[in-house]
């Protein structure tokens, strides 16, 4: 039986989008089409079990309360013996992301902070005002090298759970401003293609219509295809500094002119970039400036819990000023409960993320987040050109820490299989094909960015020599990349969701 991506791929690229997804609806009614979809399903479900649940033979599984409970120590000997299988993977720099810091000694600080803040809840202010001061503090030390300033002296903002609720928070922002003060009821927001995800969700969330810009050649976008898009339903403008797929970094001057011009929101997406490009201009480098010193900068989302070395569970959402950031709350005055009021999505948040991450940004200091800065730019110059002499493989766009690879000679997805037999975990990237590395702590250990241009070079080479042959998750990106039928990749990814769930 062959494969469907073969069969329909060519066949159905030249087609517009409606015709692709009414063409999807028949097929799926067809008997021979459906079973089809069937065995790539069952290929995938194997590769996900062995992928996503490794402790299956290992530990027991609880499919149900224990009658007595078990043991303290017994639990705790279980979480430890997952830990010291886990732990090497990241700790050796073998992982794109994820692990920013990783330093044994930082983590057991930020662990001994979290110990004593483990009850605090900054939904209760009255009774946890230690968290009030931690959250103050982070959001006025994050605003501090993020522009605020003569220019915009009254920068705010809120803690959140990371960048998505801070992206989700301010896509909600703009839409009632918009809502409110134009009578706007179809939103729109402008981006590009590789914005972030979670611009989607907060469009699904919301209500709002994204209308999308492809990047050029360089994966930039281009200013003069935005402003033809500006119109009386535009309530935001965005860009990314840097984008999360390629590492390149928008026209943020450029593009929050022409959201001011319009008197439209703009939105700089710097969870990734926002605790590295302001240090690392400080310390000499050359990029761009992204924050609140442009005047038509209005919001920015900037990730603690990444570069900002805080524990897992933290970012930062600014403002430009604080009627903008009362968007942002909720209240209900009428609840039978008392009065109730929120900063963020959440009601009850954990206070001891915020001490941690307070704790964190104190602890490193500006100095150390200008080491850091100077370190990763210097990596991704050194990798970017050893990059450069393998044959077959080339660096899209003009990154500085976060390296995207592709190829014209091999497939891609092949070489980042081969990349996970020599133990590496990086990122599977399409649109196109490609996969990337975001630099880290962890990769500047000795030695650590010496192995990864190795291991490149020889699953280059691999990949080239037998093609094919990887075994391991090139046909899945394969099919998500290439499928037009995006709805399969869709119940693909929820069927990812259920088997994590399932016990």
């Amino acid at each position: 039986m062959k494969n469907p991506i073969e069969k329909y791929e060519k066949l159905l690229g030249f087609l517009p989008g409606f015709l692709i997804r009414w063409l999807e609806g028949v097929l799926k009614k067809n008997p021979r089409f459906k079973a089809m979809i069937e065995e790539e399903d069952r290929k995938v479900a194997q590769m996900l079990e062995r992928s996503l649940k490794p402790y299956h033979s290992t530990f027991k599984r609880h499919h149900a309360l224990p009658e007595g409970g078990i043991e303290r120590e017994r639990i705790l000997e279980e979480i430890r013996a997952m830990q010291e299988l886990e732990r090497p993977k990241w700790e050796d720099g073998y992982v794109s992301g994820a692990i920013y810091h990783g330093d044994p000694l930082h983590i057991d600080f930020l662990n001994r902070v979290y110990a004593l803040q483990s009850q605090s809840n900054p939904l209760h202010s009255d009774l946890f005002p230690s968290a009030t001061k931690f959250e103050a503090e982070i959001v006025s030390m994050v605003a501090g090298f993020s522009g605020r300033g003569d220019q915009a002296p009254g920068v705010c903002g809120t803690v959140t759970s990371g960048g998505t609720e801070s992206i989700l928070l301010a896509m909600k922002v703009y839409r009632d401003r918009a809502r409110r003060t134009k009578g706007v009821r179809r939103p729109e927001v402008i981006l590009s293609t590789t914005a972030h995800a979670a611009f989607d969700k907060a469009a699904d969330y919301f209500g709002i219509k994204l209308i999308k810009i492809p990047v050029n050649q360089h994966f930039v976008l281009e200013p003069s295809r935005v402003e033809a898009r500006v119109n009386s339903r535009t309530i935001a403008i965005v860009g990314s500094a840097p984008a999360f797929p390629h590492g390149v970094i928008d026209p943020i001057d450029q593009l929050s002119g022409i959201a001011r011009r319009n008197g439209v929101g703009f939105h700089t997406d710097a969870c990734l970039g926002g605790f590295v490009l302001p240090f690392a201009e400080q310390v000499g480098f050359s990029v761009p400036i992204v924050d609140f010193r442009l005047p038509g900068v209005t919001s920015m989302s900037i990730d603690t819990h990444k570069y900002g070395f805080a524990a897992k569970g933290t970012s930062v959402v600014l403002y430009r000023d604080e009627e903008l950031r009362r968007e942002q709350y909720f209240t209900a005055t009428e609840w039978p409960g008392g009065l109730y009021f929120s900063p963020t999505l959440m009601g009850s948040r954990p206070g001891a993320l915020s001490a941690t991450c307070w704790a964190s940004l104190l602890s490193v200091g500006a100095e150390g987040y200008r080491k850091m800065a100077r370190k990763l730019l210097e990596a991704g110059s050194f990798l970017k050109t050893e990059a450069a002499k393998i044959p077959g493989i080339r660096v899209l766009g003009d990154p500085l820490w976060i390296l995207a690879f592709a190829s014209d000679e091999v497939d891609i997805y092949e070489v980042m299989d081969r990349m996970g037999e020599r133990g590496w975990n990086l990122n599977g990237l399409h649109h196109p094909p490609c996969f990337h590395i975001a630099l880290t702590l962890r990769h500047l250990e000795p030695g650590v960015l010496a192995r990864f241009v190795a291991d490149l070079a020889w699953s280059v080479a691999e990949a080239r020599r037998s093609p094919g042959k990887s075994g391991g998750m090139a046909p899945v990106y394969g099919m998500a990349s290439s499928l037009p039928f995006r709805g399969l990749v869709a119940d693909l990814l929820k069927k990812t969701l259920d088997a994590i769930y399932r016990v």
